[in-house]
C-alpha cells in the first residue's frame, strides 16, 4: 500500500481522535469529514474539509444523507490495481482514499437508557456508517480501517514503523475485526426491532454477543474460553459485581448461572437460598429467616455442597456470612453483601463473591451449540399456583403439603433431567439428578434424603420433572415414606401410576407442564 494520503473521519466517539490527528498532520494528511466531527477537528486547530463540499452534494433529509455519494465510495471501493478502475476514479473526479476512521451512532447505548422512544432510536441507526466500513473493510488491500478508538495505538505504531502507512497483515485483520462490528451492530438494531415488532423467531437469526472476559481455560484446562454477553435494554446475570475473590472460571460461570437462575425463578418475596453442584441443585430452601434458608440448603446434601456454588436471592449479614466460611465454596452469589459480612468472607481469599441486581424476569432464549448448528428456545419461565394443580388420588394433599409440592416442582426445573427432588418444609431432603432412567433418579434421591433426613422423609413431598412411565420410580419413593407427588402426567400408563398411588394412600397431582432440562 502507498503512503496515506487522505483520511475520511466520521466518529460519534471522540476520544483519543487528537493523538491521531497529530500524527496525520505531521506527514500532510489530507482530512474531511462530517458535521460534528468536522467542527472538533476544526476547533483543535487542524485543517479539515467538510464533506457536503467535498462531494459538491449537501447534506439532505436532516444529516440522514451525507456520506451515500460516488466521490465518497467509489474513493473508498477503487481497486487502483486496476487500470480500468483508475480510469473510471479519474473520469469522475474520484480520488482514492486510503484511511477511514469511523464509529457509529451509540445505538448500543440508547438500548441500555431508560425512556429513549421509538422514534429516537430510530434516529440513532447509523446508515452512512456501516456503509463507509463496510466499503474500506472489502477494499483492505488499499484502505485502512478503524471501527474504534481502542485500535488508534495499534495504527500509531504501524503507521510510524511503515513510514505512514501500514501492513498488508494489519488491513487483513482491521477488515475481520470491522465486518464484525458492523455485524454485531445490526444484530443489535434487528433483535431490537423484532423485539418491539413481538416477533419471537425469523427465518435468519443473529445473536449480538459482546466479549466480557477471556478465561484461562474451558471446561477443562485444554480448552479455551470466552465470556459473552448479549446486549440489550434489559439487565440480567451478565450485570455483575466481584467484590473479592479468584478470577472466575467457565465451570464457575455455568454453576453460578443455574444458581442465579434457581434463586430468581421463586417470588422475590421469599427468601430463597440454593447450592449447586456441577450444574445440579445439591440444596435448595426458602425460609422467612435468611440464615436459616441457608442452614437448611446446606443440610441437603453437605458432602456435595464441599466445592460448590451457593447463591441467595436476599442480602448476606454478618450471621450468614460467619456460617458461610466454614464450608468451602467456590463462589457466593447474593444481591447485596453488608460491610460487616465482606469483612467476614474476605478471610477465605480465593472465594469469589459476586453481587448482582435484582430484576424482573423477561422473555429471553436459551441457546445450544452443536458444532455448525444451534437450537432456539424460549426460557422455561414456567410457575405453578395451587390453581394449575389436578388432584388425580382418592386422597388430597394437605394445604402445607401444596406448598411443598410447588417448592419441589420450581427446584425440579433446574436439575438435570431425568430429575426427582424430595422436599419437606420448603427444603429438600434429596435431589436426583441426570439419570438415564426415572427409577435410577427416584433411587438416588431416596438414598440422599434417607442419609442425611431418616425421619424427616416421613411425610415428606417429592416433584418429578416428567411423568412417571411405570410406577416403579413412584413406588421407591412410596417406599422411602414420600406422602405427596406432583408430577407433570400423560404417560400411556398414568393410571397404573395413580393406583399404586391409591394403594398407598398418598396424593398426587398432575400439572400438565413438563419441565426436562438437558
Amino acid at each position: 500500500m502507498n503512503r496515506i494520503t487522505k483520511a475520511l473521519i466520521s466518529v460519534s466517539d471522540k476520544t483519543n481522535l487528537e493523538t491521531v490527528l497529530g500524527e496525520l498532520k505531521k506527514l500532510n494528511v489530507e482530512i474531511i469529514s462530517t458535521g460534528g466531527t468536522f467542527k472538533f477537528i476544526t476547533d483543535k486547530g487542524f485543517e479539515c474539509t467538510e464533506i457536503s463540499q467535498y462531494t459538491g452534494s449537501p447534506e439532505i433529509l436532516e444529516g440522514r444523507v451525507k456520506t451515500l455519494h460516488p466521490k465518497i465510495h467509489g474513493g473508498l471501493l477503487g481497486d487502483i490495481d486496476k487500470k480500468n478502475h483508475q480510469d473510471q476514479m479519474k473520469e469522475n473526479q474520484i480520488s482514492e482514499i486510503n484511511l477511514v476512521i469511523v464509529n457509529l451512532y451509540p445505538f448500543e447505548n440508547k438500548l441500555l437508557e431508560v425512556d429513549v422512544s421509538f422514534e429516537e432510536m430510530i434516529e440513532n441507526i447509523d446508515i452512512g456508517g456501516p456503509s463507509m466500513l463496510r466499503s474500506s473493510s472489502k477494499n483492505f488491500k488499499h484502505v485502512t480501517v478503524l471501527p474504534s478508538p481502542k485500535y488508534y495505538d495499534e495504527f500509531l505504531k504501524e503507521f510510524e514503523q511503515n513510514k505512514g502507512s501500514t501492513s498488508l497483515e494489519f488491513r487483513k485483520k482491521m477488515s475481520a475485526i470491522t465486518f464484525s462490528e458492523t455485524a454485531y451492530y445490526d444484530s443489535l438494531i434487528s433483535n431490537w426491532m423484532s423485539e418491539q415488532n413481538g416477533i419471537k423467531f425469523l427465518d435468519k437469526k443473529t445473536i449480538p454477543g459482546k466479549i466480557i472476559q477471556k478465561l484461562r481455560y474451558g471446561e477443562n484446562p485444554h480448552q479455551e474460553s470466552q465470556v459473552f454477553e448479549i446486549v440489550n435494554d434489559k439487565k440480567g446475570f451478565s450485570n455483575l459485581n466481584q467484590i473479592q475473590g479468584k478470577e472466575l472460571s467457565h465451570n464457575n460461570y455455568l454453576d453460578s448461572f443455574n444458581a442465579y437462575s434457581l434463586v430468581n425463578d421463586f417470588d422475590k418475596q421469599s427468601k430463597v437460598c440454593a447450592i449447586i453442584k456441577h450444574n445440579n441443585p445439591c440444596g435448595c430452601a426458602s425460609d422467612a429467616n435468611g440464615l436459616k434458608a441457608y442452614l437448611n440448603a446446606l443440610s441437603g446434601d453437605p458432602t456435595s455442597a464441599f466445592g460448590g456454588v451457593v447463591a441467595f436471592n436476599y442480602s448476606i449479614n454478618e450471621g450468614i456470612a460467619t456460617e458461610i466460611v466454614k464450608t468451602f465454596y467456590e463462589v457466593v452469589l447474593t444481591p447485596k453483601v453488608s460491610d460487616e459480612a465482606k469483612k467476614i468472607l474476605s478471610s477465605k481469599k480465593s472465594l469469589r463473591v459476586l453481587e448482582y441486581e435484582l430484576v424482573e424476569s423477561s422473555p429471553s432464549f436459551s441457546v445450544t451449540f452443536m458444532q455448525k448448528t444451534f437450537l432456539l428456545q424460549d426460557e422455561n419461565f414456567s410457575s405453578l399456583t395451587k390453581k394449575d394443580l389436578k388432584i388425580v388420588t382418592k386422597a388430597k394433599p394437605t394445604e402445607m403439603e401444596i406448598d411443598n409440592l410447588l417448592f419441589a416442582n420450581q427446584v425440579c426445573k433446574h436439575v438435570k433431567s431425568n430429575a426427582i427432588v424430595i422436599t419437606k418444609e420448603n427444603k429438600t431432603l434429596g435431589v436426583g439428578a441426570g439419570q438415564t432412567s426415572r427409577v435410577g433418579s427416584a433411587e438416588i434421591a431416596c438414598k440422599n434424603a434417607l442419609k442425611f433426613f431418616p425421619k424427616e422423609i416421613t411425610g415428606s413431598s417429592a416433584a418429578s420433572d416428567a411423568f412417571f412411565p411405570f410406577a416403579d420410580g413412584l413406588e421407591n419413593l412410596i417406599q422411602a415414606g414420600v406422602k405427596s407427588i406432583i408430577q407433570p402426567g400423560g404417560s400411556i400408563r398414568d393410571q397404573e401410576v395413580i393406583d399404586a398411588a391409591d394403594k398407598a394412600g398418598i396424593s398426587m397431582v398432575f400439572t400438565g407442564i413438563r419441565n426436562f432440562k438437558h
